[in-house]
């Protein structure tokens, strides 16, 4: 019996064999299959079939992907541009066309045919849509129009604002000049992104968070906001992640930070609703900020005569601070590092600011206007060092109408990405000159930097262009002013 029995199983289990292994190999010949028969195609008959690019990146979307979240991208770039040159697109992705000359960026983002966003930034990674990571144009114009205006221009941000700047830079010096003194080491790009974390709270809620003051970041929410990074740029260059992962039920929404943890993004926006619900109460019983700060801006935001949902008020009250924080600190980083790095550009700096002030040409804090009016070098220092350490230096696709389009003499066809970046058009030889991997502030004098502004991308260019371009302007300008005299 026992023998028979065993021999059953010998059976069962050879007949089961028989039955997988088919199955196995059919399996693998069609994985195989589709690997060639895509490989072939995006190669070989792909609209985009045309252009130069990498073999694997022409094909796939994950090697875009794992080069980002292993921060490789800006040295894969630079590759890129050395293989292939400048003068014709290059294919990064199997959609997606990098156009490396400045001159595409007029033709690329202005064009108000292609003000469609690629669902590149569709992740839903930071939330609902925000003026960033709104697609269509069609829903970003009226947003845009809602939000745009006032408090953003110069005028108004020098005279709502300037002063809070100046005593957030007053503390930082204070601090920052205790702890030399005390021989205390410090990391500056962290404590420099600290306070622009301040301005920037200070501007959204009209008070600081005490990044400064408590030398500290607030509950890890900068730390936070750079991990979630790497995750947001590996699902947006994945396209089978973003698109089919991401939306499948619950993923999305576990990857969200959550308001109760009480830590990084997620207490920035258990924050933004207290703050929100504290306004809207004050506003009902007639009490109106001094300032009107951004949260009030987008409490008085309308469009078609209906105010911001709830979830428009949060995510855009939340977007300044994740979008002005970190970045501002890293060019105010990369801005003191390149001066600290040649001291020939840093000594023509602090004698063009000890003239301006034996002039009394300067206050203390030093304000913007008098940056701007007397220390053309500062300025010419400050652009150089965010023309080469540009602090977002992401793709930024849009998408070719579906009768395609002509971009910097080539034919793109409809349906297809195409997309610039700072860290490329930045350096672009024939309009920044031979040397553009040097730190040279003399390049923006003489005239020149109205021609050079117009390769400068870290602030992107065209109707969505960075709302808040002259708030990092101002804090940048004056706290390289002060930290260098």
């Amino acid at each position: 019996m026992l023998s028979a029995i065993c021999n059953h199983h010998l059976v069962k289990m050879l007949l089961t064999s028989i039955n997988i292994y088919p199955t196995l190999n059919f399996l693998v010949l069609t994985i195989v299959t589709s690997i060639a028969y895509r490989i072939i195609y995006n190669l070989y008959f792909h609209p985009l079939a045309k252009f130069r690019g990498p073999w694997y990146s022409s094909c796939f979307s994950l090697p875009l992907a794992i080069i980002s979240i292993k921060r490789w991208e800006n040295q894969w770039v630079d590759g890129l541009i050395e293989k292939y040159g400048r003068d014709a697109p290059i294919r990064v992705a199997p959609e997606m066309l990098l156009f490396p000359r400045p001159s595409a960026l007029k033709e690329i983002y202005w064009d108000r045919s292609l003000n469609e966003k690629s669902t590149f930034y569709g992740t839903g990674l930071f939330g609902p849509p925000n003026l960033f990571s709104t697609l269509p144009s069609v829903e970003h114009t009226p947003l845009r129009k809602a939000l745009g205006a006032a408090p953003w221009a110069i005028g108004d941000v020098r005279k709502d604002w300037e002063r809070s700047i100046d005593d957030q830079i007053l503390l930082f010096t204070k601090i920052m000049a205790e702890k030399a003194k005390a021989g205390e080491t410090v990391d500056l790009c962290d404590k420099l992104a600290e306070f622009a974390a301040d301005i920037m709270t200070i501007f959204s809620f009209n008070r600081s968070w005490g990044f400064v003051k408590d030398s500290r970041d607030e509950r890890g929410l900068l730390h936070n906001w750079r991990e979630t990074l790497d995750f947001v740029g590996f699902s947006a260059r994945f396209t089978f992640f973003r698109k089919y992962i991401l939306n499948l039920p619950g993923v999305a929404s576990w990857a969200l930070p959550k308001p109760s943890s009480q830590r990084g993004m997620g207490y920035l926006i258990h924050e933004a609703d207290r703050a929100i619900t504290q306004r809207e109460y004050e506003i009902s019983e007639g009490i109106y900020p001094e300032k009107p700060d951004f949260l009030q801006h987008c409490l008085d935001a309308r469009i078609n005569d209906e105010p911001l949902t709830p979830l428009q008020k949060r995510s855009h009250v939340t977007l300044l601070i994740q979008a002005g924080a970190d970045t501002t600190g890293t060019a105010l980083g990369a801005i003191i590092r390149f001066l600290a790095t040649t001291p020939g550009c840093y000594a023509k700096a602090l004698a063009q600011i000890r003239r301006a002030e034996a002039k009394n040409l300067l206050s203390t804090p030093i304000q913007d206007e008098e940056v701007r009016a007397h220390l053309p070098y500062l300025i010419g220092a400050v652009k150089e060092g965010m023309r080469l350490n540009p602090s977002v230096t992401n793709w930024l696709p849009r998408i070719v109408p579906p009768e395609g389009k002509m971009i910097n003499g080539f034919f793109v066809p409809g349906g297809m990405d195409i997309t610039s970046q700072a860290m490329v058009v930045q350096k672009d030889p024939i309009l920044f000159g031979p040397d553009p991997d040097a730190f040279r502030p003399e390049r923006w004098m003489d005239g020149k930097d109205v021609e050079l502004e117009h390769g400068m991308f870290l602030f992107g260019v065209g109707p969505r262009v960075c709302l808040g371009k002259e708030i990092a302007l101002m804090e940048t300008h004056k706290l390289i002013s002060e930290v260098s005299d």
